[in-house]
């Protein structure tokens, strides 16, 4: 059978009439056979490749024409089709660097149902099937998925129990990092494709999933924190309340090279990079405001573009004395060399370069 890329919207099919070494693969999924193939030798088609070491594209393929078979491609699901969602699941488990029993789990996890999805593709009594199709690894991989019951298992991993059967199971350790990188893989899939059962669930699966990231690859762990996790991108402003703010102005000016700004009904600013501090007159707070805002209470660490001497040198200039430093300390990235400052109001203030 040789292999090559159909045009776009064509059928998934395979042309025996050749050697036997090739098949043609549907354009439009094309993205989840990428890696598994490899140019052909006469230069007219992909052949199949291998990763990690034993998946080859006959295998995935031979897989998606048996789910395809049994109607995957005709079933709803969210993002599309049950057959594009397979297909994703096992896309990100591959980038995810899981091992080739997983990917193929992975794409055929449904195949027996699951406690969140029970349309079976194929009967139970019909094992031996999907055994020889994927491997006896493989499908105990997905028989072990498909037979979670969550309830009880999702609470408790050591609680793991068969749904099919009502009896205990103890994986091993490694048939539970499958378990679980399926189970991530499936429901990152299917958040990004549902907001409503994101909003329901997502604090829960990302609770579920913080119990047991030390069965994740760390790779799959970064992913269900881009997807579950509530995540602050950066600080945009903080307040300072201050006794003078027109000499709080002049200093941040004259010291540290900031700009004023002014917005809203008059109010003032200082900005410094992507950021500001606003700037409350003391027993004039604006509402809502923190419940004690007393001068010289703040401790800030910033940053700065130019080499800490250069820093030093400037604040000697304008008569700025230095409290402390250059001293070794550590920032949110790494180390750092900081210089300790007061302003007006007596406010602790960190000038930092990352070492």
């Amino acid at each position: 059978m040789r292999v090559y890329y159909d045009s776009p919207g064509s059928d998934l099919r395979s042309d025996a009439s050749l050697n036997g070494e090739y098949v043609t693969i549907k354009n439009a999924t094309r993205a989840a056979y990428d890696g598994l193939l490899q140019p052909a030798p006469d230069g007219t088609g992909l052949k199949p490749g291998r990763i990690n070491g034993d998946m080859t594209a006959d295998t995935f393929t031979d897989s998606t024409n048996f789910l395809t078979a049994h109607s995957a491609a005709e079933i709803p699901h969210p993002g599309g089709t049950l057959l594009e969602h397979l297909q994703r699941v096992a896309a990100q488990l591959k980038d995810w660097d899981a091992s080739h029993e997983v990917q193929l789990a992975g794409l055929c996890h449904a195949t027996y149902g699951t406690d969140g999805f029970d349309r079976r593709l194929l009967d139970l009594a019909g094992r031996d099937t999907l055994r020889d199709l994927i491997g006896e690894r493989a499908e105990a991989l997905v028989y072990l998925y498909a037979s979670c019951d969550r309830e009880a298992t999702y609470l408790d991993l050591r609680a793991f129990r068969d749904r099919f059967t009502g009896a205990p199971v103890d994986p091993t350790p490694d048939e539970l990092q499958a378990f679980l990188l399926i189970t991530a893989a499936n429901e990152i899939d299917v958040a990004r494709h549902n907001a409503d059962i994101l909003a329901k669930h997502g604090n829960d699966l990302f609770a579920f999933f913080s119990r047991h990231r030390n069965l994740l690859l760390p790779m799959a762990w970064e992913t269900v924190k881009e997807t579950f996790a509530v995540r602050i991108a950066r600080l945009d402003h903080l307040v300072l309340t201050v006794t003078d703010i027109p000499q709080t102005i002049a200093f941040y000016q004259k010291a540290l090279g900031m700009e004023q700004v002014t917005f809203g009904d008059g109010r003032h600013a200082l900005t410094l990079g992507s950021a500001k501090i606003n700037l409350h007159q003391a027993g004039l707070e604006i509402r809502p405001h923190a419940l004690h805002p007393i001068p010289g209470s703040a401790d800030l660490c910033l940053i700065t573009a130019g080499p800490l001497d250069r820093v030093a040198a400037h604040l000697a200039a304008v008569d700025v004395p230095i409290e402390e430093g250059p001293v070794s300390r550590t920032g949110a990235l790494g180390p750092i060399t900081s210089l300790y400052i007061r302003d007006p109001d007596h406010n602790l203030i960190e000038i930092a370069a990352y070492d």
